[in-house]
């Protein structure tokens, strides 16, 4: 082809092209010359040629102007000064960011926009072949920008839709929404500018603007899309966590649902559905998907911020529910159990499970872990992993089962109304085999995570009480501590009404059945028995105690619990203390008066036990006291002389002299004694005190503690009965001589063997049980004790 045609023709191509031309200020040319000089590049097949031309051409324009004139914006030292924007939530470089997109964004609109005509004019050179050229345009738009990306530009776009967001959702309804004031100013919420030049509104038009220009060159999903997504998940985390701070006894779930379809919906429409826009980035099916993402977002940040906060929630139990029901709700739509129990055992571990908190605390806090983990999780499955560690560190506690018959059996406590819905507490050997049979249209199986096992299925579908009865998997052990703890109830309410104890043994017999609390029937038959002679002994007129008697002295009347001894605890104590002659002297026609209505039956006094009222007169002072017969004594001897000892007085009153010293304390603090040297003690005012004293005989001091015992806390403190642990270790003493025997003829035994031949001779003539748990403790303890010896998993006895 002739050259001089050739730049005929390159003339006339950059005629229609100019971007072509060297000549930058050129003008191109009209439609009807375009018209011929589209025939003529047709007509010689020039169209690729040309394509390919202004395409790189266009490319190299374009990234020189990114480079140097988009990308500038989102420098560093590009800073737009906001120094009076003083928001905890909306800082100045915030509004920096947002002005500076905004503009760039602007920019690059402009500049895409000087090359449509050219993209235009080239689409004609193909007709139908090439129908996208504008898309391939923006793709390589896009792509320039990708590969030109400057460190900071995520940060600048997070600014400016985190300004949008602030503005959009300033009167959304969650949290505190109110205007704030600062040094007598006050700001608006959105902006952060001064009420009276608020910027919102030209904030959303900006929004608005910038996001239709980038939804127009196809740029707001590749430049801003994730950026868009992660504020969103921010702002929920945000919501979530000022929502739900310390506020537990609100529903917040479907307020948060709310908020998600009101305004994060309204949000993601107007970024991504514009009205002003004809292109559809997302169409209204896929929102609706990304909204149930974004709902999943929304419960998972919720029941990790609840699991957080779990130990809390429980102790706060039953105030919490409503933060109970909705973690139980938000905890279904999540996969986060593992989670809830891993937290949830460490917080335990950490905040309740060390000996710095009392057992009743931790009792308290186990009710409550129980009620509301069956709230979240009805299976139980939850419940019994989670609670494993305390009850294992409940048995370590030797208080924990006086704290539970405790908290079970008086008036007002949490677990009375446990005990009182008397649901019957399984046999071990209960396995729910019919459970299915009995409710087979509301059956449902069990989760896949539970343990499979019977004892697993009995203890997921227990009471409480049957909960913390199974932490020692005995019933026996808290049938014995609560004999022991009604003995020192009867014996300090023996003058008040005891149809309440009654009723809680009643309730414990439909529970833990009527032959293990026999014993505590015949108490109950003792105490009314005692009473019934009391009143008939001071009624009767042959009685030596009547009134009428000529016999009868009434200034130390006495009154006695006579008590079956086969029955009841044994006693801890059991100190011969010599109470005062005059005291004898009631005490021994009392003993008179039953003997002769009884007839071949005698009276063994416990003289250390009992409730002694006083009547104290020095000077003028004037106390009335309920008191031990110990304290009696003390102040009694007093009278006689006004200096004491304490070895005179341990001789006199055959008390040790440290039990002695201690309740000597009591009068000290109550200011009518006084140590004049090591040991020596005297009256602190002069003159004798005049004592009257009006006896209650043998009601011990421990248990339904009254006004009237508030000044003897040295010796409420004590119980008169030996403990169930004590009890049990005197009971297992019975088998010693049984095991030493063994030993003796077969020398060395291993565990199993022992129980198995005790349970074939010693149990059967002793009536007294012993499980393989409680044999290796005591057979332990008689290791250390260098009775025996264990090696090689056999115990014999020491040479």
């Amino acid at each position: 082809m002739d050259s001089q045609l050739i730049s005929q023709y390159w003339k006339d191509i950059t005629t229609a092209f100019p971007i072509l031309s060297d000549n930058k200020d050129a003008e191109p040319c009209d439609d009807v010359q375009f018209q011929s000089i589209q025939e003529m590049i047709k007509t010689n097949k020039f169209s690729n040629f040309v394509y390919e031309m202004v395409n790189i051409r266009v490319r190299e324009e374009i990234k020189s102007k990114i480079l140097n004139e988009f990308w500038l914006y989102f420098m560093s030292d590009n800073v737009v000064d906001c120094s009076f924007l003083k928001d905890q939530d909306l800082m100045p470089d915030d509004y920096s960011g947002f002005e500076k997109f905004k503009t760039a964004t602007c920019e690059l609109y402009g500049i895409i926009l000087t090359y449509t005509e050219t993209i235009k004019r080239l689409q004609l050179l193909f007709d139908s072949e090439k129908t996208n050229l504008r898309k391939n345009f923006l793709l390589q738009i896009c792509a320039i920008l990708h590969s030109t990306l400057p460190a900071e530009y995520n940060t600048i776009i997070y600014q400016f839709y985190r300004v949008a967001l602030k503005v959009f959702t300033k009167d959304d309804g969650i949290g505190d929404k109110k205007n704030t004031s600062r040094d007598g100013v006050f700001r608006c919420n959105g902006c952060a500018f001064e009420v009276v030049d608020c910027k919102c509104e030209h904030i959303l038009e900006s929004f608005h603007l910038t996001n239709w220009q980038l939804i127009d060159i196809g740029l707001l999903e590749p430049l801003a899309g994730d950026v868009i997504i992660d504020l969103i998940r921010n702002r929920i985390e945000t919501e979530v966590q000022d929502i739900t701070k310390e506020n537990f006894g609100e529903y917040q779930v479907s307020l948060l649902e709310k908020w998600i379809d009101t305004v994060v919906y309204d949000w993601m429409r107007h970024i991504y559905k514009p009205k002003c826009s004809n292109v559809v980035i997302i169409d209204d099916k896929s929102l609706e998907v990304f909204m149930r993402k974004l709902k999943h977002l929304l419960y998972e940040s919720y029941t990790k911020t609840r699991i957080d906060q779990l130990f809390n929630i429980i102790i706060e139990y039953p105030d919490s529910e409503p933060a109970v029901m909705d973690l139980s709700a938000t905890l279904k739509k999540t996969d986060l159990k593992s989670v809830l129990c891993r937290k949830l055992q460490i917080a335990l571990q950490n905040r309740l499970l060390h000996p710095a908190v009392n057992t009743i605390d931790i009792l308290t806090a186990y009710t409550s872990a129980i009620k509301v983990l069956r709230k979240i999780d009805a299976s139980g499955a939850l419940l019994q992993e989670v609670t494993q560690p305390i009850r294992v560190y409940l048995r370590s506690r030797e208080d924990t089962v006086r704290c539970v018959m405790t908290t079970l059996t008086e008036e007002g406590n949490y677990l009375t109304d446990e005990l009182v819905r008397g649901e019957n507490m399984l046999d071990d050997e209960d396995v729910y085999e019919d459970e299915s049979m009995a409710d087979w249209m509301n059956w449902k199986p069990d989760p896949v995570d539970a343990n499979p096992s019977p004892a697993s299925k009995r203890f997921r579908n227990s009471d409480i009480v049957s909960m913390l009865v199974d932490i020692y998997g005995t019933r026996e052990l808290f049938v014995n501590e609560y004999r022991t703890l009604l003995a020192d109830r009867l014996l300090t309410q023996f003058t008040e009404n005891i149809d309440k104890e009654i009723r809680y043994l009643e309730l414990l017999k439909l529970r833990f059945g009527e032959s293990l609390l026999h014993s505590c029937s015949v108490m109950l038959k003792d105490v009314y028995d005692s009473k019934r002679i009391n009143h008939h002994l001071y009624s009767d007129p042959t009685s030596n105690l009547s009134t009428n008697s000529t016999n009868s002295e009434q200034e130390f009347p006495v009154t006695a619990i006579i008590v079956s001894a086969q029955f009841w605890p044994t006693f801890k104590d059991d100190i011969n203390l010599e109470l005062p002659a005059v005291i004898k002297k009631h005490m021994d026609n009392y003993t008179k008066a039953f003997e002769a209505f009884k007839g071949n039956r005698t009276l063994n006094w416990k003289t250390h036990l009992g409730i002694i009222d006083i009547d104290i007169e020095i000077n003028n002072r004037k106390l009335k006291l309920s008191v031990s017969p110990i304290h009696a004594t003390i102040l009694w001897h007093f009278q006689d002389k006004e200096e004491w000892t304490i070895d005179e007085l341990s001789m006199e009153m055959r008390v040790p002299a440290t039990n002695l010293r201690r309740r000597i304390g009591f009068w000290q603090n109550q200011g009518l004694l006084r140590e004049k040297s090591v040991d020596t003690f005297i009256l602190v005012e002069d003159g004798i005190p005049t004592t009257s004293l009006s006896g209650k005989g043998n009601r011990n001091s421990m248990g339904g503690r009254g006004s009237e015992f508030a000044c003897c806390e040295d010796d409420e403190m004590e119980s008169a009965m030996a403990s169930a642990q004590d009890q049990r270790e005197e009971e297992l003493q019975v088998f010693w001589s049984y095991i030493v025997g063994m030993l003796t003829n077969l020398d060395s035994l291993p565990l199993d063997r022992i129980h198995q031949m005790l349970k074939m001779f010693a149990t059967q003539g002793t009536g007294v049980d012993c499980s393989l748990t409680q044999l290796r403790i005591f057979l332990d303890d008689k290791v250390k004790e260098h009775k025996l010896l264990f090696t090689g998993g056999r115990y014999k006895l020491a040479k």
